[in-house]
């Protein structure tokens, strides 16, 4: 993915900044203090406007996107994604079984925290999550802590830990333990325990008598590894070694002198593996001081308080398409500024309720094909792969309906999917999906145009006009420029 799209100033800001009310979580606040829960206050009547299901006969399983759980933290209303829901470890025994007008109590958390957690769990392949802030990641894995929803969690974690990196080892650690991160601690240790200067007496008020305790016997080791390696023992002695007399001739046997820089870099490798070794003997130093939420817990608020619904993820602006009598419906964002949902609409119907149908030579197969592309989340797990000839049908359907994300995604995933492939097949899908990276483009005119034969009538149609002009002027080169070698 792309490098993150922000500063070290604001990692350090937002770090050392103190969290909202909704994310300071009271320990006592967490303790399931009742077995049964208060009953939820119905949400306004006219704050949800009618709702038209379409019926059942027809809808697609997996691109359907039509039910929603509504979720209140503090005084905001959400409509969430039920599969999301259903994924959270501490709340799913809660989502109702039904779509219900009541909404589910979410509390330890602030409705920004709630806001950046959705907009992280939305982020797609194909619009990337270069635009979110340190903030943004932060609040997500606030709320995916205490919703427990291990996918986005590892992949926050993930994404924030490239990031840290850039900070001071004692920041990091603070980041860990206020984002309760156990996996943000080992790399910030390791950077302390192989710097040159030991510990201040400011760092050890940070870390504490334990963990100050555990870095020094850690660095000890490395020193005494360092100063007694056989390569310094050896260098130091190399001139009475180098020459020495031989037992069975009296002559002298004169030695090469090794490659020192060679030998130190692997002794510089062999103390990185035993700092690792000694951190993860050293327990102490990876041990979180804080009490992680157990997915079990439930929290309870008395009473719960009046609530509105949150602008952006409280409408339910969705559009619904039919291809092949099988009916689609996902939100409208995701064909950007597309006709796609303009043009083409039936009259509402009982089962289409006023449904787009595309033309009929687009096929059941070639769209879902673009859907699974259109759709697919960066924390998915396994990640999207698919064969050449599917990124190409995607390709198709991404240029003829003008979802121009889509459309550089798809061309980015072949070119670094598929580096080895036919530059005539690689060609012609540029052909088909028109402006590309300009460097690749240029080494396919290259590899066709040094190519042993000539274009084919067939590759000709193929990759097109201008293409075939430019590889046709490179060959001319190419050939000139070989056969004036030969003399």
């Amino acid at each position: 993915m792309s490098h993150l799209d922000f500063s070290e100033d604001d990692l350090v800001d937002a770090m050392s900044s103190s969290l909202p009310s909704g994310s300071e979580i009271d320990s006592q606040r967490l303790v399931n203090k009742s077995p049964t829960r208060p009953p939820t206050p119905k949400l306004p009547s006219d704050s949800i406007g009618p709702v038209t299901e379409e019926g059942s006969e027809g809808k697609h399983p997996k691109f359907h996107f039509s039910r929603c759980v509504v979720v209140q933290v503090e005084n905001t209303l959400y409509r969430v994604s039920r599969a999301l829901m259903e994924s959270s470890e501490t709340y799913k025994e809660q989502v109702y079984p039904e779509d219900t007008e009541e909404a589910l109590y979410v509390d330890g958390v602030s409705p920004g925290e709630m806001e950046a957690f959705l907009d992280v769990s939305d982020a797609r392949l194909v619009t990337g999550d270069d635009h979110f802030t340190f903030e943004q990641w932060a609040g997500a894995l606030i709320v995916a802590n205490r919703l427990a929803v291990p996918q986005i969690r590892k992949y926050v974690v993930h994404k924030v830990q490239d990031a840290l990196s850039r900070l001071d080892p004692f920041d990091c650690i603070d980041a860990a333990f206020k984002y309760r991160v156990q996996e943000w601690l080992f790399n910030p240790f390791l950077r302390i325990c192989e710097r040159q200067e030991p510990l201040s007496p400011t760092e050890i008020l940070r870390l504490g008598p334990e963990r100050s305790s555990a870095v020094g016997r850690v660095r000890e080791k490395l020193l005494t590894y360092k100063n007694h390696s056989e390569i310094s023992w050896i260098r130091d002695r190399w001139p009475k070694l180098s020459k020495r007399t031989g037992v069975v001739k009296v002559k002298s046997i004169a030695l090469a002198e090794p490659n020192w820089t060679e030998m130190s870099e692997t002794m510089a490798r062999i103390l990185a593996m035993e700092a690792r070794r000694l951190i993860e003997l050293e327990t102490v130093l990876t041990k979180p001081n804080f009490d992680v939420v157990s997915p079990s817990t439930r929290s309870i608020i008395d009473p719960i308080p009046n609530a509105v619904p949150h602008l952006k993820y409280w409408q339910t602006d969705s559009g619904v398409l039919k291809v092949g009598g099988c009916l689609y419906r996902l939100p409208v964002t995701y064909f950007e500024q597309s006709d796609l949902l303009k043009d083409n609409q039936d009259e509402p119907s009982a089962n289409s309720c006023g449904a787009i149908s595309l033309p009929q030579e687009v096929a059941v197969s070639d769209w879902d094909i673009f859907l699974e592309i259109l759709t697919a989340r960066p924390f998915d797990e396994p990640l999207l792969s698919l064969p050449f000839a599917s990124w190409v049908a995607g390709l198709r359907l991404a240029k003829r309906f003008e979802v121009e994300s889509a459309r550089r995604y798809i061309l980015q995933r072949i070119r670094s999917d598929f580096p080895t492939g036919d530059p005539i097949d690689l060609l012609e899908a540029v052909k088909i999906g028109g402006p590309a990276h300009s460097g690749w483009v240029q080494y396919l005119y290259a590899k066709l145009s040094q190519r042993n034969s000539s274009l084919s009538s067939q590759e000709i149609r193929r990759i097109g006009e201008d293409a075939t002009a430019e590889v046709l002027k490179r060959r001319d080169t190419f050939l000139l420029t070989r056969g004036n070698s030969l003399f």
